[in-house]
């Protein structure tokens, strides 16, 4: 098998953003009351993990081991520390609205799950558009120097 290139596996990191924000969408399209809707949260936060895995073992590594030539170490490090902690609320909002939630939870949570359903949408929004102009291009660097 031949090894990934850069380009690969940005465009697989690019992906795995719009899956990510289609599928929140649609669980807010759907709502939390619906079956549905909660499957889609579940996806959200397994479609995340596997995207932070990647991120982790694949483009932080690479960023720091360049890292002697340039800021791209510093660039991994504050965007890994950023990520933790945007992580660590989307991983709470999962929780708190997980997907074997009843549908009789829904009622009174359902104008919350959508106000923090929005926020969330916008945060990851503002999180992908820097790294896909920031991050992406730091790693492309690091694995052409």
């Amino acid at each position: 098998m031949a090894p990934i290139t850069a380009a690969h596996f940005i465009r697989d990191l690019k992906d795995d953003h719009q899956r990510l924000l289609d599928t929140l969408e649609e669980a807010r399209r759907l709502g939390l009351g619906t079956a549905e809707g909660r499957h889609c949260l579940f996806t959200c936060k397994e479609l995340l993990t596997r995207h932070l895995r990647k991120e982790d073992t694949m483009l932080y590594p690479a960023l720091r081991q360049a890292a002697g030539k340039g800021d791209l170490g510093n660039v991994a490090d504050a965007f890994a520390s950023e990520m933790q902690s945007i992580s660590g609320s989307l991983l709470e909002f999962f929780a708190r609205y997980d997907a074997g939630a009843g549908a009789a939870d829904a009622g009174a949570g359902g104008l919350d799950f959508a106000r923090e359903l929005g926020r969330i949408i916008i945060a990851l929004k503002m999180r992908i558009q820097r790294e896909e102009s920031r991050l992406y291009p730091a790693y492309e660097k690091a694995r052409t120097v």
